[in-house]
C-alpha cells in the first residue's frame, strides 16, 4: 500500500494512540504527525536551527524526506497529504515523536514515579503542548536522538544533498560523540548519493528496484549501528542520571539494533507504520515500580514490550549473536521479510496453536537454531520486535 495507489483518505479523522500503535490506518490524520506536520518551519525560514528543539529536529527529518530523492522514487503524493511516504526515514521520525510524547525529553531528574498513570499522560501532554519544543540537556533519550536527527541532517548537508544549517547552540561541535556520528551519517549519504540514487533511476523493473532499496536498507542499518554505538559510549553521564527502569529499556532498546540490522529490516516507511502500526512502546516513561505497575495493569501490550527490552538489555553477547544469525537466516526470503511484523504478532499474542504453528514457520525458514540459548534469545527478540510476551512453547 502506497500513497500513489490512494491508500490515505482525503476525509478528516483523529489520531489515536491505540490505532498508531496497532496499525491498519487509511488516513494520514490518524498519524502521530498529523498534528504538527503541515505547520513545521522550513529551514528557510527557521534561520539557526536549534539543536533542543523537538520542531526543529522534526522539521529537518521532514526535509530530509522531501529532498533526497523525491516523489519519483518515495511515492507520489496524488491524495495533497504527504509527498514521499516510502521514504525510511518515517521510522526515524516515528522515534523521536514517540520520546517526546511519553515525556523521555524532559529532563529525568524531575520525574516522579507515579501509580496513576493516566495523569501522568495528562501531565506529559500538557508540559508537551506548553514547552513550544524544548528538549532537556539532561535527556539520554535527547542525546540520542540528537545523533539521529541533527547529526543525520548535517552529514546529509556535508555531501550536498540538503541545505547547510546554522546551529543555534554551538556546544554540540564540542561534544566528540556527535561529530562521529556527523562522519557516520556522512558516509551513508555520499554511498546513497553516488551508489542508491544513480542505481534506483535506472532500473528496468520492480524486483530491481527492490533489490536495490534492500541494499540501501543494509547500508543504512550499517550507519544505525555505527550511531547506537557512539551514542552509548559518549552519552554515559546522561545514562547514569535516568531512573533504573528507564535506563534498563533504553539499553535493551539500543541492542534492539542488531536484530533489525540482522534481518535488514525494511519497513521503515510511512506506508508500513500505516499498515502494521508504530508498535507498542510505553506510552509513559519509567520513573520506578510505581509506574511499571500501572503499566502492567492498563497498558499490557506496552509492559511485555519493556520486559523483553530487560531481557534483551541482558542478553549474553554470544547469545545475541546467535540469534541474530537466526534472523539473518529469516531475512533470505523476501516472503518472509514482508510478513514479520504478522508472525510475530502471532507468536506474541496469538493462542497456543496459533503460536505452535508460527514458530514452526520461522523454525523451517531458519533450518533451527544450533542451541537452546540461541533460541531461548531469539525468541525473546521476537517477542520484543514483535512488542509483547516472549512466546513460550513446551515441547
Amino acid at each position: 500500500m502506497t500513497l500513489s495507489q490512494n491508500s490515505f483518505d482525503v476525509e478528516t479523522k483523529t489520531f489515536d494512540l491505540d490505532q498508531w500503535q496497532a496499525g491498519k490506518i487509511s488516513s494520514f490524520s490518524q498519524t502521530c504527525f498529523s498534528e504538527y506536520w503541515n505547520d513545521l518551519p522550513s529551514i528557510q525560514v527557521i534561520g539557526d536551527v536549534d539543536p533542543y528543539n523537538f520542531f526543529h529536529r522534526m522539521a529537518l527529518k521532514k526535509t530530509l524526506i522531501e529532498d533526497t530523492g523525491g516523489e519519483t522514487i518515495w511515492g507520489s503524493n496524488t491524495c495533497g497529504v504527504v509527498s514521499c511516504s516510502q521514504h525510511p526515514i518515517w521510522g526515524y521520525a516515528a522515534q523521536l515523536d514517540w520520546q517526546r510524547r511519553s515525556g523521555r525529553f524532559q529532563d529525568p531528574s524531575q520525574w516522579q514515579d507515579e501509580s496513576d498513570g493516566s495523569a501522568l499522560i495528562e501531565k506529559i501532554t500538557k508540559y508537551n503542548h506548553n514547552d513550544s519544543g524544548i528538549i532537556s540537556k539532561q535527556s539520554w533519550w535527547g542525546y540520542m536522538n540528537l545523533q539521529f536527527s541533527v547529526a543525520m541532517y548535517c552529514g546529509a548537508a556535508k555531501v550536498g544533498l540538503v541545505p547547510e544549517i546554522a546551529i543555534s547552540d554551538e556546544s554540540v561541535w564540542s561534544d566528540a560523540g556527535f561529530l562521529k556520528c556527523v562522519d557516520i551519517w556522512m558516509e551513508f549519504w555520499e554511498s546513497y548519493q553516488s551508489t542508491f540514487l544513480p542505481s534506483i533511476s535506472n532500473c528496468s523493473s520492480n524486483k530491481e528496484a527492490e533489490d536495490r532499496k534492500d541494499d540501501l536498507y543494509r547500508t543504512l542499518w550499517k550507519a544505525h549501528t555505527g550511531i547506537i554505538q557512539a551514542g552509548v559510549s559518549h552519552g554515559k553521564d546522561l545514562e547514569e542520571i535516568l531512573p533504573q527502569h528507564d535506563r534498563d529499556a533504553g539499553l535493551g532498546w539500543c541492542n534492539m539494533v542488531e536484530l533489525l540490522a540482522a534481518t535488514n529490516w525494511p519497513l521503515l516507511s510511512l506506508d508500513n507504520l500505516c499498515i502494521f502500526g508504530c508498535g507498542y512502546l510505553p506510552v509513559v516513561r519509567l520513573a520506578g515500580p510505581k509506574t511499571l505497575d500501572w503499566l502492567k495493569l492498563h497498558r499490557k501490550l506496552e509492559h511485555t514490550t519493556v520486559q523483553s527490552l530487560y531481557q534483551l538489555k541482558d542478553a549474553p553477547p554470544k547469545a545475541m549473536s546467535g540469534a541474530c544469525m537466526v534472523f539473518g537466516r529469516v531475512a533470505k526470503w523476501r516472503f518472509a521479510v514482508k510478513k514479520l511484523p504478522r508472525t510475530l504478532h502471532v507468536l506474541t499474542h496469538g493462542n497456543p496453536i496459533q503460536k505452535l504453528l508460527a514458530l514452526s514457520r520461522v523454525l523451517l525458514l531458519t533450518v533451527v537454531p544450533r542451541s537452546l540459548l540461541e533460541r531461548g534469545v531469539a525468541l525473546a527478540a521476537i517477542s520484543l520486535l514483535g512488542f509483547g510476551k516472549i512466546a513460550k512453547v513446551k515441547q
